[in-house]
């Protein structure tokens, strides 16, 4: 199996602007989403310097923390909730079967399902052809979707 993945990079308004930190990506903490050197910008997805990969579930989750942080601090309120890294990467390995890879800033397994996401899943499969586009479309477009967190705590009975 061949994956391939396009050069990626930071984005060039960012990357020449005091807002980016030596490489050319938006300086930001990785635990809370917001700059090193200015506490009113805040950014989350491909632009940033988080050490993560930039997927889509991995934007779910960060706007979740990223929502709840910029609430906090406009109330003058320190963050509360910091980013874990978690990102999600189906692999789709034949015409109906996907594993379904979720991890953390380590690199750990973060699984939302209760079951071994390490191995092929027709239902592992379904998620990312049926539910995954609606959640993109109609839940994390419109600020709906803030990742599957509170599903992962309630799906392993608040164990992980």
């Amino acid at each position: 199996m061949l994956h391939v993945t396009p050069p990626m990079g930071p984005n060039l308004v960012v990357k020449g602007s005091q807002l980016a930190d030596e490489v050319g990506w938006l300086d930001i903490s990785k635990d809370n989403l917001q700059h090193k050197r200015y506490p009113n910008v805040f950014g989350i997805g491909d632009c940033t310097n988080l050490p993560t990969a930039k997927t889509g579930a991995a934007v779910a989750a960060q706007s979740a923390i990223l929502n709840r942080t910029i609430s906090r601090v406009l109330k003058n309120e320190k963050p509360d909730r910091t980013y874990d890294g978690y990102t999600s990467c189906p692999l789709v390995t034949s015409y109906n079967t996907v594993i379904l890879a979720e991890f953390d800033y380590n690199g750990q397994p973060l699984e939302t399902f209760p079951v071994n996401q390490a191995k092929e899943s027709r239902i592992m499969y379904h998620m990312k052809a049926d539910v995954m586009p609606h959640l993109y479309w109609h839940g994390l477009l419109r600020g709906l979707w803030g990742g599957p967190a509170p599903y992962r705590k309630i799906l392993h009975l608040g164990m992980k």
